[in-house]
């Protein structure tokens, strides 16, 4: 079974770089398997549909 490998591309400023790099090294991971796994573990919120609050 083939597996497809998908690229993505993000813009960090210089303060998340940092903490991405720290994450990375303190984990052993490169910088694209702490992206993986931060987004593995990601919890998101629904998004609030409601229009007063705008």
């Amino acid at each position: 079974m083939s597996t497809k490998k998908n690229r993505l591309n993000v813009s960090l400023d210089e303060i998340e770089r940092e903490k991405l790099e720290k994450l990375a090294a303190d984990s052993g991971l490169s910088l694209s398997r702490t992206i993986a796994q931060l987004i593995r573990k990601a919890k998101s919120k629904p998004k609030d549909d409601d229009p007063t609050n705008s």
